[in-house]
């Protein structure tokens, strides 16, 4: 018995690959903007301030637990203030954001 449905197992893993590595590359430039406009304002200027006094300062976390943080949040699992806020944004603005955040820690 021959295997031909190989090639399109193939196929199917390779287009699974390809879809999972289009989110994983940030922009950090847009999680730059996207940050001003959408967090700072509570956050701090460079995530250095506990937003409302009650969430943790975001400068030094993890960027897998920033996309964490704010995938819960998206999904009303942390109740919080920016909730509607994150509920807006998308895997990629998530990434990009937990990507430049990242940054302000160094």
């Amino acid at each position: 018995m021959r295997f031909h449905f190989f090639p399109s197992l193939c196929a199917i893993t390779l287009a699974l690959l390809t879809a999972q590595s289009a989110v994983a590359e940030a922009d950090i430039a847009k999680g730059k903007r996207q940050y001003q406009q959408l967090c700072a304002m509570c956050h701090g200027r460079n995530a250095e301030k506990q937003a409302f006094d009650t969430s943790a300062v975001i400068a030094g976390m993890a960027e897998s637990d920033i996309v964490t943080a704010l995938e819960k949040r998206k999904n009303g699992e942390i109740e919080g203030a920016g909730n509607t806020v994150k509920a807006r944004l998308s895997e990629q603005d998530r990434q990009n954001l937990a990507a430049y955040i990242a940054t302000l820690g160094e």
